[in-house]
């Protein structure tokens, strides 16, 4: 059933305080870089990015620059191909950190960096700030990542955080703990694109995702006043590529 209605109405979170899993994470803020690449050209940028893009990346990660990073390929809803993080805290600085990324990967394989510039046909750039989030321990089992995003007009915001808080957070919280999904990350818009709200289910398997929904959409029928006060969503399905943290 998700995946008739992922034109349809779907969901996004607020930051509202409830208590979750590893609330004492590191990570505040995620830099997300999303690129349409030729599906033909995947296995060649991929292998550029395993090749020459994540030992780079480890090394960041070692010396503090960052504090994460992952890539996803598009599965299915949206323009965009390939999804790349960069997670970091209220200190990074993202930009500095792309900087020292690119210019790494133009002295270390210019070549490569100029093909793969030229596979990237679009690409759009945002900054995060990471609100509510249950995840698990470890990471291994999450394949899918479910992620939608809404406009939320900015008089409305206190009440769209009031019905999540009031309604759908526990919603969340029981499809953790009965395994329906891995989890969730709430992010809250804080530069770029057009979208300010933008929520993520972590799933094991496709199929899973219809049995949360069905949970979901029983707690949230579509009469419920929540859907009601976006203006416009996007929606995508990303299936995890190896090599994230």
């Amino acid at each position: 059933m998700l995946r008739q209605m992922i034109l349809g109405v779907v969901l996004c979170g607020l930051m509202a305080p409830v208590v979750v899993a590893q609330s004492a994470l590191t990570n505040t803020r995620v830099y997300i870089s999303v690129y349409n690449v030729r599906y033909g050209d995947i296995p060649e940028y991929t292998a550029f990015y395993e090749a020459s893009t994540r030992p780079i990346l480890e090394s960041m990660v070692a010396d503090g620059t960052i504090s994460g990073f992952g890539i996803h390929m598009h599965h299915t809803g949206g323009e965009y191909t390939i999804r790349q993080r960069l997670s970091g805290t209220d200190d990074t600085n993202f930009e500095a950190a792309a900087l020292t990324l690119n210019t790494r990967l133009a002295e270390s394989n210019p070549s490569g960096l100029e093909r793969q510039n030229r596979m990237i046909l679009a690409h759009a750039d945002e900054v995060w700030a990471l609100g509510e989030r249950n995840l698990p321990t470890t990471l291994k089992n999450v394949q899918y990542m479910y992620e939608a995003q809404f406009q939320v007009n900015r008089a409305d915001l206190p009440q769209w955080g009031q019905l999540w808080e009031a309604d759908l957070y526990p919603v969340l919280e029981r499809a953790v703990a009965d395994g329906l999904i891995e989890g969730y990350v709430v992010l809250n818009h804080n530069t770029g694109g057009r979208f300010n709200w933008k929520i993520l289910w972590l799933s094991e398997t496709w199929d899973s995702l219809d049995d949360f929904e069905a949970v979901f959409f029983g707690a949230a029928p579509l009469d419920h006043p929540i859907w009601l006060l976006y203006t416009s969503h996007r929606d995508d399905l990303w299936q995890r590529l190896p090599s994230s943290n």
